[in-house]
């Protein structure tokens, strides 16, 4: 009888042990969430900062994303149209960063006391509030965090040691802004205008830089000069800093009736059309929808600028590669542009606005004839054609992916 109970005893023991040594590699795992997972709420000995926290500084262009599975239900679109920064400053020895993630663009970096910058993988897994990055080894004090974007990315939220507490970035720069008193600009050859920018703080140093100075120039007060027929993108930038603001200027011959970038009184429909002028040469505008009311290019719309006598006509046809697509999607515009005319189209300029949640891939774009400009960004793609024969034809292929 013994021994029956001695062996019962030893079999309690050994379910006990084996069920702390369940609950150990339980708390285990629970406390060591790894990069690449869903991070929904923060780890034991971890609490969360939102994206929307007021010690967290954005620099550049940014924007909004807002989806109820996100953590805290909103998150920061960073790079949303180019470069952009994230910054701010927290204490004690550990941090981790949660984005939404979803596989495109160059992955933003993370540089920590002004250390060399640390890849962050949010391009290198898809879903809502994923770890992209962890780091709990850094010395116990306070660190000052910069996150470089370079193509659009969801920043969802922080999370720090539960000791630790977040700050605002030097104070001294964290609410620097600029803007300008006009986002674009028309002028004749010869003709100066200026432009305004604003800062914040107030007197801080601008840098004005034209993207083709045969085209515009701009001095060091913002006054900016036709030179030659064409168009440019005039940048006012904050010295020191990647804050910018950008106007595009098109210059056109002294001897044009310029009516801009205004649109005709009726508009093309979704095949594109044509529209006509004076006897005189002058700047043309043609509308184009993209066709269908899909996500993908519902809204999408396509200005083409060209000079030329009345006669010469451009049907244009805006259409993508696929019927439906989701967040992280990659796909592909094409633009048909083409001369129904016996006359010369001169000077075109395709002008396309990316609709709501589309980021172009400004590399990828691709134009049988003439060359992307400069100016171009995610959001908008300026294709300088040149002149289009009697019934040719110019084919560009824009590449864009889906965002939130």
């Amino acid at each position: 009888m013994k021994n029956y109970f001695k062996k019962i005893l030893i079999m309690f023991v050994m379910v006990l042990t084996i069920m702390g040594i369940g609950v150990i590699s339980n708390c285990y795992v629970a406390n060591a969430a790894t990069v690449g997972e869903q991070l929904l709420q923060p780890e034991d000995g971890w609490k969360r900062y939102e994206d929307d926290n007021s010690k967290i500084f954005y620099y550049g262009e940014i924007g909004e994303a807002k989806n109820e599975n996100l953590s805290g239900g909103s998150a920061h679109q960073t790079g949303y149209n180019g470069y952009s920064e994230i910054k701010f400053n927290f204490t004690k020895n550990k941090i981790a960063l949660i984005y939404r993630a979803y596989n495109y663009g160059k992955n933003p970096t993370i540089s920590i006391d002004g250390n060399a910058p640390e890849e962050i993988k949010a391009n290198n897994y898809d879903g809502l509030s994923i770890l992209v990055y962890k780091n709990d080894s850094l010395e116990d004090k306070e660190h000052t965090v910069v996150i470089k974007t370079y193509t659009s990315h969801v920043f969802d939220s922080i999370d720090i040691d539960k000791d630790g507490i977040l700050l605002a970035y030097n104070e001294d720069i964290k609410n620097q802004l600029i803007s300008l008193d006009k986002s674009s600009l028309n002028l004749k050859e010869g003709n100066l205008k200026q432009l305004k920018a604003t800062t914040t703080p107030t007197g801080a140093k601008v840098v004005w830089s034209s993207s083709d100075e045969s085209i515009a120039k701009v001095d060091e007060n913002g006054n900016v000069t036709g030179v030659k027929e064409g168009q440019a993108t005039i940048t006012a930038q904050i010295k020191d800093s990647e804050i910018k603001a950008t106007c595009t200027v098109t210059v056109t011959k002294a001897s044009d009736t310029n009516t801009g970038n205004t649109t005709p009184t009726n508009p093309t429909d979704n095949s594109g059309g044509t529209s006509t002028g004076t006897e005189e040469p002058t700047n043309i505008v043609n509308i184009a929808h993209a066709k269908g009311d899909n996500t993908n290019n519902a809204s999408g719309q396509v200005s083409i600028i060209f000079k030329g006598v009345a006669e010469a006509q451009l049907k244009v046809v805006k259409t993508a590669d696929v019927d439906s697509v989701y967040v992280g999607d990659t796909f592909t515009y094409t633009i048909e542009v083409t001369n129904t005319s016996d006359k010369v189209a001169k000077s075109v300029v395709i002008n396309d606005n990316a609709p709501n949640h589309i980021d172009f891939i400004v590399s990828g774009v691709t134009t049988t004839q003439g060359k992307v400009d400069s100016s171009s960004t995610s959001k908008n793609i300026v294709v300088n054609v040149g002149d289009i024969q009697p019934s040719g034809k110019v084919t560009i292929k824009i590449p864009a992916n889906v965002v939130l």
